[in-house]
């Protein structure tokens, strides 16, 4: 079996139930590591947080693992490896799922694994990236989430790779398959991971690129000013994708 690492912030909420009822479907052990700051060292939200606890408490197979901050490091990458240490110390099963909350799994997955479960191997998933509402979806091919055996989950807090510092030494072994490949699609050649990391409301996607650890790499609260300013022009302001129309697949609400 699988243990899903989730990680989480109450400023993702709105994702939450979506991913642990997709989650349920293929896992029994979600582990949901949660720093008691925001990684600037903001407090989180209590009204949000216990929000999140009476989420969960409907999934008898999740578990928070709630955390103290340690105060400001030199890169917010510390608190991402700190919370899948966590998550992986916590998880009961030999195969681990990291996976962000915003990054929800299709119903395709459990097929797909079934046939690699026995195998000595890595994957890092493609998925399908949205901007903005859940119905603009990328024409791109980005990889994300990481599912990988228990027994590589070494984690190095001070490494700034986050999931990719498991990726190289991954890579050299001849276990990593990285996004883009055949092989991490479905049998009906679709990805099966859904990306809506930047499915936001205007206050709440503010609030993302304030606190993300990319915060100084450009100007991004003008950049979600002027995207806010006019209905969504078909083009993001993160990479410049063109995007398709498709249905909102888990019922997200921004």
């Amino acid at each position: 079996m699988i243990s899903a690492i989730i990680s989480y912030c109450t400023n993702e909420i709105n994702f939450l139930e979506a991913q642990l009822k997709q989650a349920s479907k293929f896992s029994d052990d979600i582990v949901i590591p949660i720093c008691k700051n925001l990684f600037n060292g903001e407090e989180e939200n209590k009204k949000l947080l216990d929000k999140t606890f009476d989420i969960c408490d409907d999934y008898r197979n999740a578990k928070i693992i709630l955390y103290d901050w340690q105060g400001v490091k030199d890169h917010n990458s510390y608190y991402n490896n700190l919370t899948r240490k966590i998550g992986t110390e916590n998880a009961k099963n030999s195969w681990l799922f990291f996976l962000d909350v915003d990054e929800i799994v299709s119903d395709q997955f459990n097929t797909w694994f079934s046939s690699r479960k026995n195998l000595d191997h890595a994957w890092w998933l493609s998925c399908y990236w949205y901007f903005r509402e859940p119905i603009y979806q990328a024409i791109c091919d980005q990889g994300c989430g990481l599912l990988v055996p228990k027994k590589y989950c070494k984690w190095n807090l001070y490494s700034k790779l986050e999931r990719q510092q498991l990726f190289q030494n991954l890579y050299d072994q001849n276990k990593l398959t990285a996004s883009g490949l055949k092989e991490t699609y479905d049998k009906y050649q679709n990805k099966m991971i859904h990306h809506y990391s930047w499915v936001r409301s205007y206050e709440n996607m503010l609030k993302k690129v304030i606190n993300w650890g990319h915060k100084n790499d450009r100007n991004w609260v003008h950049l979600v000013n002027e995207e806010f300013s006019r209905p969504f022009n078909g083009k993001d302001f993160v990479y410049g994708y063109n995007y398709n129309i498709v249905e909102n697949y888990f019922n997200i609400k921004v």
